[in-house]
């Protein structure tokens, strides 16, 4: 059983006979997939203080572990009212000790020799844990929006009114102001018709029709009328709203410039394409937003395209800038000219279109994007005097009932045209591809991942990224760390941490597979350092690689062969490996060591006795795990992450933070004393060594 990947981090509270069988469980969890920092309950005053002064997510105990009787772990939970799921682990569960266990406010009871069967729980327990508190954050976030959109609507200077079956229900000061009214009590019962002079209401009755009917938003360009049956332009916006938790209309009136045409250039402008005159993506994503509520609502199922021009970068260097220009224009002429009147057509990336089609199911939006595609190629554009053409791979994603984010629906777009590519037969791309859910998993099973390894190796087909370092300190040296990963069937690709952890590879596999690694990176290494950089890279080792004693006279083998330095590659591993194989561990630390070459050790500060582990192993670099920069934010976890770096620096060890993503996160770490910092903030994984460290040293 696999959890899905989570960057959330599991805070472990263990009540077990054992620390060896604490330790177990921690590994079971963390090579499920989801990062753990756990604490070994010592007494019912440990658990009590735990509780009270840090935040947990789970409880796992072991009845009568440290002579301490569940009634009374629920005694203190109840009591301090936590929401903390508790799971048993029992050596036998039979019906009586169950429901005696459920009584007392446990979640579970499982056998504590099931680790299938208790990841499953567990897994379920953290996903409910998880609704609950984002229906409290939800809640609080809800209130909080409903405060400051009535602060807005009263503060606004635009006229706002909600209305419900033509009649007014709300309206602001501007909108009271607008039209001569002193409090909304004068605007109760009267129909919005009575608004306007009489000669367009017939006009504000058909919008409102209009809009009821077709959602979206709905302009109309009218006269008020005021109590004293003064007349004033006015243009009214039509749009969804709700109002005391009932849906209604919301209508927004602002006072027109008397130049009706003019407004309405300005805003066709606002929403264009410049180079196409196409709309542009801030455009397509607000229809979208439309087209995925009203499916949502009355379950109308659309469909959204995404065009991927094929090859156009090397088009584009062809051609020269000017005539890719106007291939562009000629595939949006053609596009324009190929939808229908209620078409949502736009130009969201260089060479990106994407195109909603209302109402249309599965069968009918891919015999329309494979038309699109074929018209497309068919496309002879002229360029430099001589003819040009084009191919698309296109991804069609469908709009239902079951959608409720528009981002979510264009990647979903996106994945598809990604995919054409490993379709049979379109290498090359130029083809059309649904989005099918379970195409994003492959798979999975065991047996399936061992294969795909295998393939993997067999071909060379693996994938290397490199993700850069940036030394605080000052140090101008570059330093990458290399990211393995396996493409799969539907174009996308696996982290090695999905496949090498836990015990669905062969340990003979994990280490021919390490050796690829190393004899890739470093070829790629060689090559780099060609241009006259001092580059060094961290390669990532398995618990497989800690108990091959021929591995540091190959490395010896390889590195000469890529005429390489030994201190020009870091070897890491993890934490967990340490502590679960520490004489190998030690031995493997040691035995490079004496060779020349140096050893990091990641994910470092979740086992239950970190620093019992560091007085082992030879190590020169030390990575803390990234659970700990995604709860820089609190105050608790920030002075845990504090303890940790100091005492690793009073060793003398080089430290690296990764998962750093915000400016923030960089002075506080800073601040901390952090050598090394590694994340998106930096730089997400590329494909070869091409960071500006210059840059970060100016």
């Amino acid at each position: 059983m696999h959890f899905a990947s989570s960057r959330d981090t599991l805070h472990l509270l263990l009540l077990t006979h054992k620390q060896s069988d604490a330790e177990d469980l921690v590994s079971l969890l963390r090579n499920s997939g989801r990062a753990t920092r756990a604490h070994m309950v010592s007494s019912l005053d440990d658990f009590n203080a735990q509780i009270q002064e840090k935040s947990w997510d789970l409880v796992l105990a072991e009845p009568k572990a440290q002579d301490i009787e569940p009634r009374e772990l629920f005694k203190q939970i109840k009591r301090l009212d936590k929401d903390l799921p508790v799971i048993i682990l029992a050596e036998d569960v039979d019906p009586m000790q169950l429901e005696f266990y459920l009584k007392l406010g446990a979640c579970d009871v499982v056998p504590e020799d099931e680790s299938n069967l208790l990841s499953m729980v567990i897994q379920r327990e953290l996903s409910n844990l998880n609704n609950r508190r984002t229906l409290r954050t939800t809640q609080v976030k809800l209130r909080d929006a409903e405060k400051r959109c009535q602060s807005l609507l009263e503060s606004s200077k635009d006229a706002i009114t909600y209305i419900h079956d033509g009649m007014h229900i709300y309206a602001n000061q501007a909108y009271l102001d607008l039209f001569s009214y002193h409090t909304v009590d004068d605007l109760e019962g009267m129909p919005v018709m009575d608004m306007v002079a009489s000669r367009d209401q017939e006009n504000l009755k058909q919008s409102l029709k209009s809009f009821l009917v077709s959602g979206g938003n709905v302009d109309l360009h009218c006269n008020g009328l005021k109590t004293d049956d003064t007349e004033f332009p006015l243009t009214m916006s039509l749009s969804a709203g709700t109002y005391a938790d009932e849906p209604c209309t919301q209508v927004v009136i602002r006072a027109s410039s008397g130049n009706a045409d003019l407004e309405a250039k300005l805003k066709e402008v606002s929403t264009r394409d410049l180079l196409t005159g196409l709309f542009n993506k801030p455009y397509y994503m607000d229809q979208l937003e439309t087209v995925v509520d009203r499916a949502v609502l009355k379950g109308n199922t659309s469909a959204a395209i995404y065009i991927n021009l094929d090859n156009y970068g090397r088009i584009k260097s062809k051609v020269g800038i000017n005539n890719s220009d106007s291939l562009l224009c000629s595939v949006a002429n053609y596009l324009k000219s190929a939808i229908n009147q209620e078409d949502t057509l736009a130009r969201i990336g260089e060479d990106i279109f994407a195109w909603i089609r209302p109402d249309i199911n599965a069968e009918q939006a891919l015999a329309a994007a494979e038309e699109f595609r074929d018209g497309i190629e068919h496309l002879v554009i002229d360029a430099r005097s001589q003819t040009v053409t084009i191919t698309a791979s296109i991804g069609v994603a469908l709009i239902n009932d079951s959608c409720s984010e528009p981002g979510d629906i264009l990647q979903r777009a996106h994945q598809a045209a990604n995919s054409v590519r490993h379709d049979e037969g379109h290498d090359n791309g130029n083809g059309v591809h649904l989005y099918i859910i379970e195409e994003v998993a492959p798979d999975n099973s065991d047996e399936g991942i061992e294969k795909q390894v295998l393939e993997a190796l067999k071909s060379n087909s693996f994938n290397l990224l490199f993700q850069p370092l940036i030394n605080l300190k000052g140090d101008e040296q570059e330093h990458y760390e290399t990211l393995l990963r396996m493409p799969q069937s539907n174009g996308q690709e696996i982290s090695a941490g999905d496949f090498l952890n836990g015990s669905i590879i062969s340990e003979d596999i994990k280490r021919k597979i390490d050796r690829w690694v190393i004899l890739h990176s470093t070829k790629l290494l060689s090559e780099h350092r060609q241009q006259n950089m001092q580059t060094r890279l961290f390669v990532n080792l398995t618990a497989a690689s800690l108990m091959d004693k021929t591995l540091a006279s190959w490395i010896g083998v390889a590195l000469k062969a890529a005429k390489l330095d030994k201190d020009s590659v870091i070897f890491q591993f993890h934490e967990e490996d340490a502590t679960k194989f520490l004489t190998q561990a030690q031995e493997f630390t040691a035995n490079l060591k004496e060779n020349g070459y140096s050893c990091s050790l990641s994910r470092f500060g979740c086992a239950l006795t970190p620093f019992q582990t560091l007085k082992h192993l030879s190590l020169d670099y030390v990575k803390v795990d990234g659970s700990f920069t995604n709860e820089l934010n609190k105050p608790e976890s920030l002075a845990t992450l504090k303890e940790v770096l100091a005492e690793l620096h009073e060793q003398e060890l080089k430290t690296i933070v990764p998962l750093v993503e915000s400016a923030t996160a960089v002075a506080s770490l800073w601040q901390l004393g952090t050598h090394f910092i590694q994340g998106y903030y930096v730089q997400a994984p590329q494909t070869g060594m091409a960071y500006n460290f210059s840059d970060d040293n100016e």
